[in-house]
């Protein structure tokens, strides 16, 4: 009974004492050690005419979408809060429903997401 008692709370002292001697920057963090405040929207514009590049070499999108340069940039503010949202406007691609390709990015320049739908 002894040991049952004992090992668990070695343990629970053993992961303790670990995180005491972390010490502060070593934890958790949603946050990019890069991340130095927010982006201008030029800054947003780059970064995802950036991801576009990348979506086109990974076969994500037409190669037509290299042509393209951003054809708005905003800030929205959806229910987790406000954003840049870049958007692109491809007329050779055929279907209307994907000539519009958006962007997200936190305003720290973190990316979110891309899609056709710019919800």
């Amino acid at each position: 009974m002894k040991h049952l008692i004992s090992t668990p709370l070695i343990i629970v002292m053993f992961l303790l004492g670990q995180a005491a001697f972390a010490g502060p920057g070593s934890g958790h963090s949603h946050g990019n050690s890069h991340d130095h405040g927010p982006i201008t929207s030029d800054q947003a514009v780059k970064k995802a005419t950036k991801h576009v590049q990348k979506l086109v070499k990974k076969g994500k999108i037409d190669a037509s979408w290299l042509e393209v340069t951003s054809k708005s940039v905003e800030e929205k503010s959806f229910g987790h809060g406000p954003e840049w949202v870049v958007t692109f406007e491809n007329k050779a691609i055929e279907d209307p429903e994907k000539q519009s390709l958006y962007v997200f990015y936190t305003l720290n320049g973190k990316y979110l997401a891309s899609n056709f739908t710019g919800q």
